[in-house]
């Protein structure tokens, strides 16, 4: 149960992330944001290894492994948060979280033809409620004159890119089998080439105001918790377990978004309930298979 417990971990950080960060684009840009996150993540791992005398570790990793976990950070990370903080702006913290929860369908069944991981009707089956579960999660937000709920396309990107990268991860981790170190090593390259872009495209612009930079220091530290948390999860069960507990997360979303929003299209309804009742027993019904 190592890695069904990992998962859940990952699933409460990734709650806090996902709304200490949008508190964060409130007030920056949603690509500046992106990569105060990437740094502040980034300087935990560091301090992390630093801390428990693993720094060395970092530089054993042989050259593919470094390779397949910068890659997947890329992905992951430059690519998948930006989206996250783009969709957040567009529609609302508890609507992306509410999307991305697509992964897994796309993690169960990419880890099936690319690691022969089992898909039994059983895995199937509550994989399929957890997504009745975000289709009536994300279908439970129009408000009367608003189309902003309509505009799912980020949020889908970025469920397209996490439900694919831990294929990815997975195959690094079978080169050097330290997923945090692994994690450490990635983000590294990803924070240098973000760097790289907002200075090509000019996208530093004005300093960022102490408030941002405080909710972007609170969300690396549950960013780094639950990341790790991530991997160490993908590297313990299946892809299927693991990606879809890590879908509980929009449950801590829903708990924290009414205290810290209030938006029209935060606001919670019955149908959002009951596709929360889906996910939840998608998710459990994974787990117990």
């Amino acid at each position: 149960m190592t890695g069904p417990l990992w998962a859940l971990v990952a699933a409460i950080g990734f709650g806090f992330l996902q709304v200490s960060n949008r508190k964060a684009n409130q007030l920056v840009d949603a690509y500046r944001t992106a990569f105060g996150l990437l740094v502040a993540v980034e300087i935990v791992l560091l301090l992390r290894a630093a801390l428990l005398g693993d720094f060395g570790l970092l530089f054993t990793a042989p050259l593919s492994a470094v390779l397949i976990f910068g890659v997947t950070t890329l992905f992951h990370f430059v690519g998948g948060w930006t989206l996250l903080a783009l969709s957040q702006q567009t529609i609302g913290v508890a609507r992306t979280g509410a999307l991305v929860s697509a992964a897994p369908i796309i993690g169960t069944l990419v880890a099936a033809i690319a690691l022969d991981e089992p898909l039994t009707p059983t895995i199937a089956g509550g994989v399929v409620l957890a997504v009745i579960g975000v289709a009536l999660i994300s279908l439970s937000g129009r408000v009367s004159g608003s189309v902003e709920w309509r505009r799912p396309w980020f949020a889908l990107g970025v469920a397209l890119i996490w439900g694919s990268t831990p294929i990815l991860i997975r195959f690094g981790l079978e080169r050097f089998d330290h997923p945090v170190e692994g994690l450490t090593i990635g983000l590294a390259s990803s924070v240098v080439v973000y760097a790289l872009l907002l200075t090509v495209t000019g996208r530093w612009g004005m300093p960022m105001p102490i408030t941002a930079i405080r909710w972007i220091a609170f969300a690396g530290l549950c960013g780094a918790i639950a990341v790790s948390s991530q991997w160490l999860s993908f590297d313990l069960t299946t892809i299927a377990i693991a990606i879809t507990i890590q879908q509980l997360s929009v449950i801590f979303v829903i708990a924290l978004v009414p205290m810290m929003f209030h938006q029209p299209f935060e606001r919670m309804n019955p149908r959002f309930f009951a596709g929360v009742l889906f996910v939840l027993t998608g998710a459990t019904i994974v787990l117990l298979s």
